[in-house]
């Protein structure tokens, strides 16, 4: 999740209405998003990984517009083919997409580039995964020569001025010696070649993903722009342009296509036509327990920015979350509010019962709170890096997620004491000792339907000055007797605990979990000075 900063005053213009202090704090959160912080001058929002258009204050402000008048007031249209760039053959094992726009008549004010610059650093840590994925290049159109060219070229080859230099350097040098290259060269390790972008009188315009040249650079005088955007997947550049287009059109500029041709393929970018989804109104009113008439359903979704007309929603260009008619139903639901939805009796005779595992999950958290633990809720979702590599521990094949869209949150979790340890790393401020546990899912692949089951687990963590072996072994002896399960250790070893002092747990002869103290090492990539005393196992 990202956090972004706007001027008050130019986010409330962009509304086109003064907001009070209550509009911050209880109708902005309606629609899905934290306010952070609020004074005079500035507000911060939280923005979901899912609403990329909303990192930028034109973005967010025409969501909130459409939220509170249920109308779109700006119509989004590209207007000529201003030029081509021809996408060379080399770049395709290198960075193989690219996307572009010309805008005009563009007034970048001190708030209008600033929310420009933000919302490239956001969209580059966030949607465009630190930029391997997607990489924004913003031109000064008044020193570029069309037809443009991007391929790749070996390091020796192209020597140009980077941004924040005075100096030529070739494509080596600048991975080596600016900021930008050393930050973001391991993007292109590996590579014999890299890409460039260069005008029709050879002057580099871009080296994606690492920098600009110092030719183009874009000042508050730059009336016209030219932007590229690079990547290694179409679908997510595209995106980036149409939200960043979307957001210059809402300060006034108009845009132009650009030809991007590929040699046996050429598309025009970019591409502001809506999205057509069918929605089926008995699937919306079994889902969310409505009446819903068509009128009323399109009335909610144009506070959505959603037109809505005989069954088929009409999604803007810049809305990167919609991609199935339950996105749909979603936007619904938040149009109308959670807290509005009434609870009803089913119209068809039931018998209700408690689930069995959740009746002796409620059972666990009262021994574990009895014996003086608190509980965490972790997200199932995470990254490999810290399932597997911050814990020391070797890669397993997970659950993924296709397409995520944060690094934050790839794979399903296949543990539970990751998720204890990154709950104690972000709480080094508190006072010791700190005592934990968690009773959550795990999931793990399998040959079933869905190609995944779910598991339960429970996982204690004791952290402080102490915290060893002994510790954690009667906790587990109280807790496996006021549950009334006999078990066994067994001394084995384990990547993340240290060797010596950790075995499994072992329920009927079988392995449920392990038990152990946490190795240093672990506790160094997590930055944690105390000893954390450990065990997990599943719940039967």
């Amino acid at each position: 999740m990202a956090v972004v900063t706007f001027s008050r005053n130019d986010f409330e213009s962009l509304v086109g209405k003064r907001l009070k202090d209550s509009d911050y704090t209880e109708a902005i959160p309606m629609i899905g998003v934290t306010t952070e912080s609020l004074d005079k001058d500035s507000v911060s929002f939280e923005v979901f990984p899912n609403r990329p258009d909303m990192l930028s204050a034109e973005g967010f402000a025409r969501a909130l517009k459409a939220f509170m008048d249920g109308s779109k007031k700006i119509k989004y249209e590209t207007g000529k083919v201003y030029g081509a760039v021809k996408a060379d053959k080399s770049v395709e094992n290198v960075r193989p997409y690219v996307v572009c726009a010309v805008v005009r008549n563009v007034k970048l004010t001190g708030h209008a580039l600033k929310s420009l610059m933000q919302f490239q650093e956001k969209i580059h840590e966030t949607f465009g995964r630190k930029r391997e994925r997607v990489a924004i290049g913003v031109h000064d159109m008044s020193k570029i020569k069309f037809p443009l060219k991007y391929a790749a070229y070996e390091p020796p080859e192209i020597s140009f001025v980077p941004l924040d230099k005075k100096e030529k350097l070739n494509l080596a040098q600048i991975l080596h010696r600016h900021d930008k290259g050393k930050d973001y060269g391991w993007i292109l390790e590996g590579r014999e070649k890299y890409p460039v972008i260069t005008d029709a009188n050879n002057n580099v315009l871009s080296f994606p993903p690492i920098i600009n040249g110092e030719l183009t650079r874009v000042t508050e005088k730059s009336k016209d722009l030219f932007i590229d955007v690079t990547g290694t997947s179409k679908h997510y550049i595209s995106k980036t342009l149409n939200i960043l287009c979307a957001s210059l059109i809402d300060r006034g500029a108009k845009v132009e296509a650009v030809k991007i041709d590929y040699g046996k393929s050429s598309e025009t970018t970019p591409d502001m036509n809506c999205q057509k989804i069918k929605l089926n109104a008995d699937y919306l009113n079994g889902l969310l327990d409505t009446d819903l008439k068509e009128n009323e359903i399109r009335t909610l979704l144009l506070k959505m920015g959603v037109d809505f007309t005989n069954g088929v929603a009409s999604v803007p260009f810049y809305r990167t979350d919609v991609m199935h008619q339950i996105d749909i139903v979603e936007d619904v639901a938040i149009s109308m509010g959670y807290g509005k939805f009434e609870p009803r009796i089913p119209k068809i005779p039931t018998m209700a019962e408690r689930d069995e595992l959740q009746e002796k999950c409620l059972a666990l958290k009262e021994i574990m709170v009895g014996l003086g633990l608190e509980e965490t809720v972790s997200f199932v979702l995470t990254n490999y890096n810290k399932q597997f590599k911050m814990m020391n521990a070797p890669v397993e094949e997970c659950a993924e997620i296709l397409n995520p869209k944060t690094e934050d949150y790839t794979i399903c979790r296949k543990y539970i004491l990751p998720s204890l340890i990154a709950v104690l790393a972000d709480n080094k401020h508190n006072e010791y000792p700190q005592r934990i546990f968690e009773l959550g899912d795990c999931v793990y692949l399998s040959n079933n339907d869905t190609g995944a089951s779910n598991v339960r687990k429970v996982g204690v963590a004791l952290c402080h000055k102490n915290a060893d072996t002994n510790e954690i072994k009667s906790v587990l002896e109280t807790f496996m007797n006021l549950y009334g399960m006999k078990y066994s250790l067994k001394n084995s070893a384990h990547p993340s605990l240290i060797k010596g002092r950790c075995g499994d747990i072992l329920v009927d002869g079988r392995k449920a979990g392990f038990i152990g103290e946490v190795d240093p090492a672990v506790l160094q990539n997590w930055g944690l000075e105390n000893p954390v005393a450990v065990f997990e196992m599943d719940v039967e």
